[in-house]
């Protein structure tokens, strides 16, 4: 879908990994990515997420989930 509309496109649902995120931006090619249920049910945290995306190569704000009040 990204690659036939000119909006950006944001994958929802279905992750269950973190990996998933990854192959949302990679072989999805969206924009962004968004998730619920395994932040809510304590199976990774954000910081943990973004981690694992920006070792994955993506850009990250690593910065904003450490420094919050």
């Amino acid at each position: 879908i990204s690659d036939a509309v000119r909006a950006p496109v944001i994958a929802s649902g279905g992750v269950g990994t973190l990996d998933h995120m990854v192959e949302g931006i990679r072989d999805g090619h969206a924009g962004a990515v968004l998730a619920a249920s395994i932040f809510h049910f304590g199976t990774y945290t954000i910081a943990q997420a973004k981690a694992h995306m920006a070792a994955a190569g993506l850009p990250m704000r690593l910065d904003s989930v450490n420094n919050r009040p």
